[in-house]
Order: C-alpha cells, then sequence, then structure tokens
C-alpha cells in the first residue's frame, strides 16, 4: 500500500490520498490528529510540497515520527519541498525552509531520538521544477 500526504487535487496514482481538505480523496484529516493505519501499513508514503507547511521543531519531528511509524521498515517516504535557495520557500503560509543542510540536521541530528525515528537519505537532489527551485528526498525506513 502508498499514502499519499497533503495530496490536495493530484493524488499520486495508486495511492491512498489523505488532506486536511476534501478534494475527493481517501481521507479527509489534519496530520496533526496522527496517519489512521496501523504500524508497518504503507511501502510508501509521499509527500509533494506539503512538509513546508509543518511548522520546524515539534511539529515536523512529530510527523516524521508518524510516518515512520505506518512505514513497514525498508518503505521510503518521499518529500518534495521549495528549496531554501528560491524564492518559493517563503511564501507566508510557509513554515518550515528545507536545504541540504537542513535535511541532514533532522535526519542526523544527535536529538533526533526526540522523534523516535530512523531514516537512511537514500535520494537527497534540488533541481528546476518550471520556475521552482525544489528539493526532492527519498528516505528508507530503518
Amino acid at each position: 500500500m502508498k499514502l499519499d500526504i497533503g495530496c490536495a487535487d493530484k493524488k499520486q496514482p495508486e495511492h491512498i490520498g489523505m488532506d486536511v481538505r476534501d478534494w475527493g480523496q481517501e481521507i479527509v484529516r489534519d496530520i496533526k490528529r496522527g496517519i489512521p493505519f496501523e504500524d508497518g501499513t504503507f511501502e510508501e508514503v509521499y509527500t509533494s510540497h506539503f512538509m513546508e507547511h509543518i511548522s520546524a521543531g515539534t511539529e515536523l519531528y512529530w510527523v516524521m515520527t508518524e510516518v515512520y511509524r505506518v512505514l513497514k521498515a525498508g518503505g521510503t517516504f518521499t518529500i518534495r519541498v521549495p528549496h531554501s535557495d528560491g524564492r518559493h520557500a517563503f511564501y507566508p503560509d510557509h513554515l518550515s525552509f528545507w536545504n541540504e543542510e537542513m535535511l541532514q540536521a533532522l535526519i542526523n541530528d544527535p536529538y533526533q531520538s526526540y522523534g523516535g525515528y530512523d531514516y537512511k537519505i537514500k535520494l537527497n537532489y534540488s533541481r528546476m521544477l518550471g520556475n521552482v527551485k525544489e528539493l526532492v528526498v527519498v528516505l528508507i525506513k530503518q
């Protein structure tokens, strides 16, 4: 099974969609209330231009932990966000700012046990998507 969190009206094929607003996806729910599935349910969790709407700090650690909980061992967590080098990263509704250094800190921070997850970085690159500089990350649950 695969989950697309924050999918809006662009849910990935063969994924269960989850968003706080009703776009016709399967689950209408705020991520802050948790992911309504048992531990180890998904082979893949995907987010596109969603994680930047999560506050850096406690909320971000919590979301990373909640995704970790529902992933199977070896499952992947794909994160696509505006890169902080681009102007699109700083829209007023963006609450966290992403670049390679922030990702390394989030994954390798000695205090990450606060979040209770153990991800390995599989892919980490930036690219231009139209006029938006985007950071693309694929994490693997250890």
